[in-house]
């Protein structure tokens, strides 16, 4: 792991007085919180000189100004002080009037305080003021040694108050790990009972595959976790020993694979893995291993969706896909979707093996459309076999299936009638959720094989 002074940053803090504000930046699963804490806890063994604030538990200002008044004035809410803090802020004038008080009281407005505020591109939604002014705390408490630290993963480029009013932060750049890193940090995640050489060594197989496409820490770790069991599997069951690596390694190929398109891009769960992969064994045909592998998530019911709203995206993957011209045809009452209509003319023949083809506007080639939501809304009410709920919010359904980025948006943000969306979910996908549904999708879809 990264030691504290890799990157300089002891030697900063350790300043008389404080820079006036640090930023730490960096990509994620890089050790920027752990060596910011461990270099506070190192130097601050009391804890009265720092405060740790999380943006995503400290959602509003009013907790971040008392979370760190608690922090600075070693106040613990309890039953004692029936859970109250050490003053109330509701704004930030009232903040800097409880921090010069603070200071002044304690005689320590010469001694170094610092903010530490991770995840702290979270603040640029909560009010223009507010980043500015935990840039200029210090001059707004009347010259107090102060220091605000920010711990975030976007640049100061994309962090830069519009407004200005405030002198660009101190910044520490935390680079990715390197591979003798990396090995360093998953050596520890080595199990009891299993030689740590050997685990090594596949921890060097996982990272040669993977670290193209892949250099994040908790990523690696996730897989190294699921794949190592797959791995030494053939040595229990007397398959292979821990000498022949390559044999083991040529077992482990179709995990390794799956694993590439399922656990890693999250099409697959962790418990859905281990299910599923714990069926496939290397006493196995190895065409076996492979097919109940690269299929193991062809029996599952879909994704984990309310009833309406599977159906919901049924009818968008459908209005995306699908002609708009033979919305009649395929989705009117009473009407056979399988019903050819009689073509006129010498050129039927001609259209339909251009069809059969697969034509040049094949819209499974060139991709989902855009498509209305009342279009989306008609097909909707025209698959579902039994009425809609009076109490189901239709509506609501709609904003959660593009907040869950299965639907896209592509109408302007500001428009609020005709509004247009296309589905962002693949063919298998929605295969498995009209099986959930026990929907026959196939045979509502124009020209797909």
């Amino acid at each position: 792991m990264k030691e504290p002074n890799d990157n300089g940053a002891a030697s900063h803090f350790s300043e008389d007085p404080a820079p006036p504000c640090v930023f730490v930046y960096g990509p994620s699963a890089t050790g920027k919180t752990a060596v910011i804490r461990d270099l506070f806890n190192e130097y601050d063994t009391s804890g009265g000189h720092y405060a740790y604030i999380n943006s995503v538990e400290c959602f509003t200002p009013r907790l971040l100004f008392e979370r760190t008044l608690n922090a600075w004035a070693g106040h613990v809410p309890s039953a004692d002080n029936r859970f109250s803090n050490y003053a109330r802020c509701d704004n930030l004038v009232d903040f800097v009037n409880s921090v010069r008080d603070l200071l002044v009281t304690s005689g320590k407005q010469h001694e170094a305080h610092y903010m530490v505020i991770d995840q702290a591109e979270r603040l640029r939604d909560r009010g223009p003021m507010l980043l500015t002014s935990l840039l200029r705390l210090s001059e707004l408490t009347g010259g107090a040694n102060i220091s605000v630290i920010l711990i975030s993963n976007v640049v100061w480029d994309k962090f830069r108050p519009r407004h200005g009013g405030a002198a660009d932060p101190l910044s520490i750049f935390f680079p990715y790990y390197t591979k003798q890193q990396i090995l360093l940090v998953l050596a520890k995640d080595c199990p009891l009972d299993e030689p740590q050489g050997f685990f090594l060594t596949f921890v060097d197989a996982v990272y040669e595959v993977f670290h193209r496409n892949c250099v994040d820490l908790n990523e690696l770790r996730h897989l190294v976790a699921m794949l190592y069991p797959k791995f030494v599997q053939p040595v229990f069951e007397k398959q292979a020993t821990r000498n022949e690596f390559a044999r083991l390694f040529k077992l482990c190929q179709p995990y390794f694979a799956a694993a590439s398109e399922r656990l890693y891009l999250r099409e697959i769960s962790t418990s859905e893995w281990q299910k599923y992969s714990a069926v496939a064994s290397a006493k196995n045909n190895p065409e076996d291993v492979a097919t109940s592998i690269y299929h193991m998530a062809e029996n599952s019911d879909g994704m984990d969706l309310p009833h309406y709203t599977k159906f919901l995206l049924i009818s968008a993957y459908l209005a995306s896909y699908n002609p708009s011209r033979l919305d009649v045809q395929y989705f009117a009452r009473g009407k056979d979707p399988t019903q050819k209509r009689k073509r006129k003319g010498g050129g039927a023949s001609a259209a339909a093996a251009e069809d059969a083809l697969g034509g040049r506007d094949r819209q499974q080639l060139l991709g989902p459309r855009s498509f209305a939501i009342e279009r989306m809304l008609a097909i909707f009410y025209s698959v579902i076999a039994e009425p809609v709920d009076s109490a189901v919010d239709v509506q609501t359904q709609i904003a959660s299936l593009i907040t869950l980025r299965l639907l896209t948006k592509t109408s302007a943000g500001d428009r609020l009638d005709g509004i247009k969306c296309k589905c962002n979910v693949s063919l298998e996908a929605i295969r498995a959720i009209s099986r959930s549904v026990r929907f026959e999708i196939d045979r509502f879809l124009y020209n797909f094989t």
